[in-house]
This record gives structure tokens, sequence and C-alpha cells, in this order.
């Protein structure tokens, strides 16, 4: 039998897969208060200055000088024993792009990825128009990144045109946007340390009586330590306002300026008479902002919060080599600051005493509570306990442990859990059945390090006169990071007072490289529902979707199929740089005594979408006619000359 795959089968090609970093390291209490602030130096060439202390720096709060404790260079401090995971949220403002600064935006957006993506950095992309859409959550894989950002659907420029002149609607939309960048904000304030938003956007103009939002929105980015970074991607050979294919009439874009210059905004920028630009000069106002008032709400939104201004598309490659560059190239400042009310912001100033420096810092922080410890409460603490020791658990649990390459040497591991309700202690509340499952789960080498770990609190609320949930398993799934390597994965459940579940398993992840063929492990399933619509509050979707063509397999981790069920399976395909029109992938069914194939699908076909950095494949599983037993589900990938990538995965029929 002959088949073919390609990018529709059974279950569709675009796929957005969330990913987080590596797990952030515990946040220690400490009974002294601390404000970090990060803080970029250059010198009159625009070279980044290496040499300061902190006896070299002064820091003022609310116009006070404070004693800083700590001066740490972050190029410097940073080792491979403490890696510190950068995250970057390239922004597209397609409702101020006409169609040509739309292609320099993606081209430049490209480029960028290419030159600043690595293994402890990760990025994601976000469209603004009404609102934020996310259209790639953090990662490490540039093809899923360059996807995202050449696969984002243009303005509807005519709709934005006709805007322009009602002001009613022209706030609305500048209004949302600072609205959705307060929100970007608030998410990127769930990681630790500095991070950056990349604003590519062709003007924002802020009527004199909306500066509030805008300062507002500054504020936002510093409680959250975001540095934006906005990039004009506007033609400068174009004279402003106007569109690069109709300028003599201005119908492409219209006018970007508003009858009401944008006034300066209280605080916003640390030297009020000179702005630096990306290449490190100073440049009074006049030349900084050439475009006029579009660009000084940009200019407000880099000097409030540390960042920098690309002025127009021909300092864009320089421009944003420049940001690429600085995630590495700043101190972090701490000081102990002065008791004050929670909630309550204070401007910043920072000043050096050496002359000839440049410096860009957040203008404000606000004195928010403090994090709390994750080291884990007595449940938790005594879970780990139970890991490590030889006891078997007193409850039975299923998993399933499928793995999908994230980028070079990175894989997520797809944990899927099937708990016995029934083990469960519940308590009732009201009408209601409660309980709190706390789960840890810990990846150990050979010699019984620890490689990867997580741990959660499954919560869970059933209707007492509803029995139904206690005629099936109650579902569960988490998502972890893992390099490749041979690991045995153990988790282990609270069940409520001395019940608790445990099972070890075996996790082998082969090593991986991006443009290298290869495909991942196999998730089964006995359920596949309609995609949930992509969320714009997915910047951090820690779980991978296990999606095609606007189907998504709901995975399974028992390890019986009964042969009235339908049972479905879901890989993914890595092609090689230059995929071959020979490759190929076959299925088999094999009786695990045996060895004999119950059923074999054939080589099919692959069809590979051109630039794809992978091909998802979803089919149903052929299990009716199959008897009582064991077998394995084999997935065969072949790149057309001759290498061949082989995985499996057991289940049962009853």
């Amino acid at each position: 039998m002959r088949w073919r795959v390609a990018a529709l089968v059974s279950l569709c090609v675009a796929l957005c897969i969330g990913e987080v970093s590596a797990q952030a390291p515990p946040v220690i209490k400490s009974e002294t208060k601390l404000v970090v602030v990060d803080v970029v130096v250059t010198d009159k060439k625009g070279a980044y200055v290496h040499d300061l202390t902190a006896k070299n720096f002064h820091v003022l709060e609310d116009n006070r000088e404070q004693a800083i404790q700590s001066a740490t260079l972050e190029s410097v401090t940073q080792t491979a024993a403490a890696p510190r995971t950068d995250y970057i949220v390239l922004v597209f403002d397609y409702s101020s792009m006409d169609s040509g600064d739309q292609i320099r935006a993606r081209q430049a957006a490209a480029g960028f990825i290419d030159a600043n993506l690595s293994p402890n950095r990760r990025m994601a992309v976000a469209n603004l128009d009404a609102g934020l859409r996310i259209a790639q959550s953090f990662t490490g894989n540039a093809g899923r990144l360059k996807e995202a950002v050449g696969g984002s659907k243009a303005a509807d420029i005519s709709a934005n045109n006709a805007l322009v002149g009602t002001s009613a609607s022209a706030d609305l939309g500048t209004r949302a946007k600072f609205q959705a960048l307060n929100r970007l904000a608030s998410d990127l304030s769930a990681v630790p340390g500095r991070k950056t938003v990349v604003l590519l956007t062709a003007g924002v103009t802020v009527r004199s009586d909306q500066k509030g939002i805008l300062t507002e929105a500054i504020e936002a980015c510093n409680r959250a330590d975001v540095a934006v970074y906005p990039v004009d991607v506007r033609d400068a050979s174009v004279p402003s306002g106007f569109s690069a294919d109709t300028p003599e009439t201005g119908r492409g874009r219209g006018p970007t300026a508003m009858a009401t210059p944008m006034p300066r905004i209280a605080g916003a920028t640390a030297t009020p008479s000179a702005r630096p630009g990306p290449s490190g000069d100073t440049d009074t106002e006049t030349t900084a902002d050439p475009t006029g008032v579009s660009q000084q709400v940009l200019f407000a939104l880099a000097t409030g919060t540390g960042g920098f201004v690309i002025r127009n598309a021909t300092e864009l490659p320089s421009g944003l080599q420049k940001i690429g560059q600085e995630q590495e190239e700043y101190y972090l400042l701490s000081y102990s600051p002065p008791n004050s009310k929670e909630g309550s912001c204070h401007a910043l100033k920072v000043k050096v005493d050496r002359s000839g420096m440049t410096l860009r810092a957040r203008s404000s922080y606000c004195n928010g509570k403090p994090e709390e410890s994750i080291s884990g409460n007595a449940t938790q603490q005594d879970l780990e306990k139970r890991a490590g020791a030889a006891q078997a658990g007193t409850v039975g649990v299923s998993m399933r442990l499928p793995f999908f390459y994230t980028g070079p040497s990175q894989a997520s591991v797809h944990v899927v859990l099937e708990l016995p309700p029934d083990a469960i202690k519940f308590e009732k509340q009201k009408q209601n059945l409660h309980a709190d499952v706390s789960i840890l789960g810990i990846a150990s080498t050979a010699g019984g390090e620890t490689a990867s770990r997580f741990s959660d609190t499954l919560t869970l609320n059933f209707d007492e006169a509803d029995q139904r949930w206690k005629g099936k398993p109650i579902h569960y799934e988490q998502e972890f990071k893992i390099a490749p390597g041979q690991y045995t994965f153990t988790v282990v459940f609270s069940a409520g007072g001395e019940s608790f579940g445990k099972l070890a398993q075996p996790l082998a992840v082969e090593p991986y490289q991006p443009g290298q063929f290869t495909i991942s492990g196999i998730a089964l399933g006995k359920e596949v529902r309609k995609a949930a619509a992509p969320s714009a509050a997915s910047l951090f979707e820690d779980r991978p979707s296990l999606s095609i063509g606007g189907a998504e397999l709901i995975p399974t981790g028992l390890a019986a199929f009964n042969r009235s069920e339908q049972a479905f399976c879901y890989f993914e395909v890595y092609p090689p740089a230059d995929p071959s029109p020979a490759s190929t992938v076959q299925l088999r069914l094999l009786n695990t005594k045996t060895n004999d194939a119950a059923w074999d699908s054939g080589a099919g076909k692959l069809d590979i979408p051109a630039g794809k950095s992978l091909m998802p494949v979803g089919l149903n599983v052929p299990i009716a006619s199959l008897t009582a037993g064991s077998y394995d589900l084999e997935v065969t990938a072949n790149d057309g000359s001759g290498h061949a990538v082989r995985r499996t995965a057991s289940f049962e029929i009853k």
C-alpha cells in the first residue's frame, strides 16, 4: 500500500509550541530587601565599559543617594556553572506599518534571530494591533521563531488609515497598545532578571492629555525589570508621516503627528537634553527625533526603561546588532532601599564618576511584595525523601514520557499521568469534594545526579452529587526541559495521609542539532478534540500542543487500550537542512513477544514543506483487529539517503 504523509494528515502544519527555559533558581529569602538596577555604560566612542566598580556608581532614589552594596558586570560573572537565561520578545506593531514597513520589520527580525539566539537565550514573537497576540511563545528554536515572524498576517492598511483622522478611534488604538504593553510586562515578571522587549513599529502617537498611559506603561516595565528597545522601521528617505508608495497624497499611511505636541514625560529620561542612540552617541533633541511627535513616545519608552531607539531603517542592522550585544553588557547594582509603602513607586537616577560616559538605566522602581521561597513545603520535602528511597508507592499510577526537540541539544519531555481517583483522599467543602495533590518529578543520571525536575500541585474539585468523575482516571500533564542523555525518571505524588504513588521509568533522549534529520518520541491518545485558539497570555505556555490542522491529540498515560476504543499517535519529523523528495516514514504494529508485524503501513512519502523546521504527523492506529496482548508501535523515518531513525511506543490490548 502506497501512502503519502503531507502537511495535512488525519488529525497541520502550523504548530506553535510554547517553551520556557530550564527551571529558574530558587528565590532565597533575606531579611534585607534589595533593589537591583541594571545599567548600561558606554564611552564616547560607543564602546561598552568593563572596568567600573561599586565606588564609581551613584544611585539616587527620589533624589537621595543610596549606599550601593554590590556592582557586577554580567558579561564577566556568568559562567557555565551558573548560566543566566535571557528573555527577548519581538513585538510587531503592525497597526502602524504599511506594506514596506512590514517587509523591513520581518527581514530585520529574521536576521536578529539568526544572529542572537543561543542556548541560554529564549525569544518570543508577539503581534500588536488592537491588542496583544502571541505568535510564538518563548523558545530556543530559530525555525519556529522565523516561521512565526514570516507567518504573521499583514495589518489591514486601508482600515488603519481610515482611523487616522478619527480622534476616538485613534485614542482607543493608542490606549489598547499601552494596555497590551502593561500586560506583557506583567507576564514577563514571572521570571527573574532583566528582560528585553524589541518593539518594531512605524511610530506611536500620544496626545498631551494621554501622557498618563505612557507613564503607566513605563512603570509597569520597570516593576518587571523590562527594558524596551523601540525600532522605527520607516524608510528615512520618505517624508515623515507618509507612505513610500504614495508620498504625494499620503494615502499609504496618513499623517502620524497629531496636532498637540507630546510633552516630555517627567522622570522618563536620565539626561533630559540628550538621548543616546544605538551607536552610543549623544544627540540633541532636534537630530535625535527627526520624525517628530511619534518618535518622542519611542524615546520616552526607551529612556524610561533603560533601552535605546533605533531611529529609522538605515540604523536597523547596526542597531539590532547592538541590542543583541547589550544583553551581556550591563552592570547590576544593588542597594537596600528606605522603608516605603507597599506598591509605591520611586524615581531612580544613576550617575558615574568618570567623564565622557553615557549611562542608561530604568527611571523608577516600585515597592512590591517580596517573592516567596520555592524551596518546598513539608509535603514536597516528604516526596523528595520518598523519591530517593527504595520503598514502593502504595497507590498505582500510569505514565508516558514522549519527548519533542526544542532546540540544539535540548528536548521537552511531556509527562502524562493517569491517577486513580478512588485512592485520593478528598475533603468535603460545602457541596464539593476537594483535594490538593502534590506531585514531584525527578530525572536522574546513572550516577544519581539530578538532571531536571519539577514540582507541582494539582487542585481537584468535584461536585459531591455527581459521581461520574470516579469512573475514569484523573488526567495530568506537565513538561520539563532536559539535555539529551540516558536517565531514570521518577514521579511521586501525595494521595492523602500516608498514601502515595510512585513510578520510575527509563528516559532516553538522543542528541539533536537543528538541520539534522530525526523524529521525536511518540505520543499515544484515545481522544482528539478541536485545538484551542492561540491565547494572548501564552507567552510562557509550558505544555506543547500536540496539534495538526485545527485538531489536538489528548495524550494518554495509560498502558492499555480496548479494541473498541479509538487509538491515535502523534510525533514530529525534523527535516534535514536540505530535505530529499525521497524521504519516507513507515509505521508498524509489532507483537512484543514474537516481533511479528500485525500491521504495516508501508513506506509513505514525506512531503516536507520548504523552510519548515519540523513537520507534525498525526495518524489513526488500527487496533480493532488486534488480539489481546502486548504490542509496539514502531515509527521509522528515512531521509532518502539511507539514514533511518526509529522510535517505538509500547501498549497493551485488552
